[in-house]
């Protein structure tokens, strides 16, 4: 395997260290009605999909989606703190029954757990102030730009622009803040983030400079879980059929749901 590829891989490769046989028993119907609510991982440091708001509850567009998921299961949900970079050990290890939480959906990803049709979707993009030069993946050569450990922006990056500066950061915020501080000349991130990055510091002019492609956001769950996993979809199916998805979204992005794939 040559270097990069190894870089490509690299954010997933943490994933790849809970060894089959250290995974719990998949995870049922049964078992979470008996247990009477559904754990749920999310991310409360990603607004608009996860935050906590002025009274410090959890709220977004995840812990919407998740608690109207939980209600046509017929139990409470409980949601299960993650970051980027342990979202899916959780699943791996029994912490949470399923995952919600901006989750990529990704041949690699899938090697570990069993993904839902797709919820939602991003375009994830390049960020910069519009001042700074960046036409082309070749422009980013030498610049420095900020990612999220283990988010799926990473790998695109290293792919499309091999000569870049990866600077990698625990979560969101702080890869915004490293670019409104100047310690980095770009972002890579979700297509939302340059008109809130305009409201935290008018004046820079924060835009889209380049497209990292749309990608199909899933549920997370155990191999395995196939009876869960078929409520699980039958939710999503019933949830767009009705639009409350849409509603969801609109409400929290200030956007359209973004055209989902099927499977």
């Amino acid at each position: 395997m040559n270097r990069r590829s190894l870089l490509a891989l690299a954010p997933l490769l943490p994933f790849a260290a809970v060894p089959a046989r250290a995974q719990p028993a998949a995870v049922t119907l049964d078992a979470i009605k008996r247990r009477g609510k559904l754990l749920i991982a999310m991310d409360t440091n990603n607004p608009p999909w996860g935050m906590l708001d002025t009274s410090m509850q959890p709220d977004g567009y995840d812990i919407t989606a998740g608690k109207m998921l939980a209600q046509d299961l017929g139990v409470p949900m409980e949601l299960v703190p993650v970051t980027s970079q342990n979202r899916i050990p959780f699943i791996l290890t029994g912490k949470a029954d399923l995952v919600m939480a901006t989750l990529t959906i990704t041949p690699q990803r899938a090697e570990q757990i069993l993904f839902s049709k797709p919820y939602c979707a991003q375009e994830s993009v390049i960020m910069a102030p519009q001042a700074t030069e960046i036409r082309s993946f070749e422009d980013l050569r030498g610049k420095r730009v900020s990612v999220v450990r283990g988010a799926i922006q990473d790998p695109i990056v290293v792919e499309k622009a091999p000569g870049a500066v990866m600077m990698r950061y625990d979560n969101d915020a702080s890869t915004i803040q490293a670019l409104m501080s100047r310690q980095v000349d770009a972002c890579a991130t979700g297509f939302l983030i340059p008109a809130q990055t305009n409201r935290l510091q008018p004046g820079r002019n924060y835009e889209k400079k380049l497209s990292l492609g749309t990608q199909m956001i899933g549920i997370g769950m155990r191999h395995g879980s196939e009876e869960l996993h078929r409520a699980v979809n039958g939710f999503i199916d019933k949830a767009k059929a009705d639009g409350r998805l849409a509603e969801a979204f609109k409400r929290y992005t200030g956007v359209d749901l973004l055209p989902l794939a099927d499977a």
